[in-house]
């Protein structure tokens, strides 16, 4: 035994080692004599592992900053290339402006839209954006008025002058920097608008001026005449109205071409502006109308004389295109209080006027006044009923025999037009086909009565009567109408009817209208085979050139020269005369209106056998015309 407190320190038991759950021979490894707690290389270890760990989490964080950093940066690098990238390649100009107006900053598109090469160009010639650049100085404080307020700009539209003198439009989109209430600089885009702005005029022009004459069209008159009587009602003045439409210009325009008719109505253009002068508004209204606005007139009696002045400067002769012809026109007007407050209301008077003065002859004028109003609002409802008339069956038609004095048998048959009008009874034909032609109504019309007449005529045939040709009459408007030859070709053929039997009845004055285009007409339809005649010979021309250039088949004696024949030498020596020339041409002569003995005889005597007239029959129903083919007329 060692005495105690002296030697080494006793082992530890098994027991021990166990309980301390660590091996002997670690235990045994550096154990220092004298300290009652493990000594050595485990502890020093746990100790070393312990700082490294320590300063590896203090450094992760500032690892971690610095990617995050460099991320930032390459991040904000791409950002930076694609946002000069977007600004140098930008199709719209961006820029930015000092307070007073000087650029700072503005990409290659800004510089070309003001003319420059290049940025660097532009900024070194301008210290004043507004001021140099925009046409309108006023416009510059538009601009920068707003947002030296604090505003924005979004579609601010000026017009500018680039650096070549081009003048072009651009839209700004502004806004303002600030620097608490200091502005630091405007920044925005610009983009050239030119083009737009350039469809936007051609636009406006086409809606508001005429594209043949260069006037006014109606939409912008009336603008104008709105402020004109603004203008008259704020001082207590008057303002004429004046409407004033070329004569048969829809005739001229289709005979002798829409060259033709463009070409007139910028020589009546011309001639009324040069008329009024530069007191007076002048617009084309459509067709062949013209409104004029007058201001500040002193009485209708100033008015009166200046229309007239005006017709006389339009009417006249024209030369265009090698056609030499005279042109008339009438005019209406109302005036402003008198005759109406607003504009609608003038326009509808002056136009009643202009009607009436239609009626009175070419080249007048009228003043409104109430009894023309009456009159026309009858007119108008006429016009209302006969657009309805064909579709209710109100049209028929009546048959006039013409009759072969030397035989007493009906040589021929004309179709007249009549209408039965469900409240005023029978209209006489001198009260609706004036409506009818001047409305337009005549070309459905026409064709309604030849396609009937010819029907008719082939059905009398297959019942058995003798065929005799059946006049029909053709207005110079639905002659004119293109396809008219064509029309007739297939009435024929749909109706059946032998094209010998059909005679059109024809005008002077519709042959004469345009020479060159009525022969080509004239040849086509005597080469159908159908026959043509001249109607009222000896109320219009009355010349031998025009008849051998047309070859018609026959003359018709208007019934004015007829009526006096017995009495009045002058028609006798017409009459006679007429007849005569028409032997001579070998064309067949017929004289209308013959209503007693006295005429019968002087025809006779003329050697005129073709009579038609109250003398032998009025026009009669078509059931009544079956007993006439089959018997005579013998006086």
């Amino acid at each position: 035994m060692h005495p105690q407190g002296t030697g080494s320190p006793a082992r530890p038991d098994a027991e021990s080692r166990q309980d301390s759950g660590i091996p002997s021979h670690r235990l045994s490894e550096g154990v220092m004599s004298g300290d009652a707690r493990p000594k050595g290389p485990f502890v020093e270890r746990r100790r070393h592992r312990g700082a490294a760990q320590a300063w590896h989490d203090a450094l992760e964080p500032v690892h971690r900053l610095l990617a995050e950093y460099e991320e930032a940066n390459h991040f904000l690098a791409e950002a930076e290339e694609s946002y000069r990238g977007l600004f140098e390649n930008a199709l719209i100009g961006i820029f930015r402006l000092n307070p007073e107006g000087e650029p700072l900053l503005v990409n290659p598109a800004m510089a070309s839209i003001c003319g420059y090469e290049s940025p660097e160009e532009m900024l070194a010639a301008i210290f004043n954006f507004g001021e140099l650049i925009f046409v309108d100085s006023n416009r510059w404080s538009d601009f920068v008025g707003p947002l030296q307020a604090g505003g924005v700009h979004s579609g601010f539209e000026a017009e500018i002058c680039d650096r070549r003198g081009e003048r072009k439009w651009i839209e700004l989109n502004v806004r303002p920097t600030f620097d608490g209430d200091k502005t630091l600089y405007y920044e925005g885009t610009a983009e050239d608008i030119t083009e737009r702005k350039r469809s936007e005029d051609r636009i406006r022009l086409l809606a508001y001026y005429d594209r043949v004459t260069g006037l006014p069209r109606r939409s912008l008159f009336e603008e104008r005449l709105s402020e004109a009587l603004s203008v008259a009602c704020w001082n207590s003045q008057r303002v004429a109205l004046l409407l004033l439409e070329l004569d048969r210009f829809k005739m001229l325009n289709d005979s002798l071409g829409k060259e033709f008719g463009d070409g007139l109505l910028k020589e009546v253009a011309e001639r009324i502006r040069t008329a009024v002068g530069e007191e007076a508004t002048v617009a084309r209204l459509g067709g062949a109308e013209f409104g004029i606005i007058l201001p500040d007139v002193k009485a209708a009696r100033e008015v009166e004389q200046f229309a007239a002045e005006v017709v006389a400067g339009v009417a006249g002769k024209f030369s265009l295109l090698g056609h030499s012809l005279n042109i008339s026109c009438t005019m209406g007007i109302s005036i402003y209080p008198i005759h109406g407050r607003d504009g609608q209301m003038l326009l509808e008077r002056a136009d009643v006027a202009m009607v009436s003065a239609r009626e009175t002859g070419s080249n007048g004028f009228q003043l409104f006044t109430e009894e023309m109003n009456n009159g026309i609002r009858e007119r108008l409802r006429l016009e209302n009923d006969l657009r309805l008339a064909l579709d209710r069956d109100e049209l028929y038609l009546v048959y006039q025999p013409q009759v072969d004095i030397r035989t007493g048998d009906v040589s021929g048959l004309e179709a007249l037009l009549r209408w039965r009008h469900p409240a005023m009874g029978i209209v006489p034909p001198g009260e609706f086909i004036g409506i009818a032609e001047s409305s337009g109504l005549i070309v459905p019309i026409g064709e309604w009565v030849l396609r009937t007449a010819c029907t008719q005529a082939k059905k009398w045939q297959q019942d058995g009567l003798r065929p005799v040709p059946i006049a029909v009459n053709v207005s110079a408007i639905q002659f004119r109408q293109q396809g008219f030859c064509e029309l007739v070709r297939c009435i024929l053929e749909q109706t059946g009817l032998d094209p010998k039997y059909l005679e059109l009845e024809l005008t002077e004055g519709l042959l004469l209208t345009n020479l060159d285009v009525m022969l080509i007409l004239v040849k086509e339809l005597r080469a159908m085979g159908v026959k043509l005649a001249i109607d009222d010979f000896g109320t219009g021309y009355s010349s031998l050139g025009y008849l051998r250039q047309f070859k018609v088949n026959r003359l018709k004696i208007d019934r004015s020269f007829v009526s006096d024949v017995s009495v009045n030498a002058d028609d006798a020596a017409i009459t006679s005369a007429i007849i005569n020339m028409a032997k001579a041409l070998n064309l067949e002569v017929l004289a209308e209106g013959v209503e007693n003995v006295e005429q019968l005889d002087f025809l006779r005597g003329q050697n005129c056998y073709e009579i038609q007239g109250y003398y032998f029959s009025k026009p009669v129903a078509v059931e009544q015309i079956a007993a006439q083919l089959q018997g005579r007329f013998l006086r």
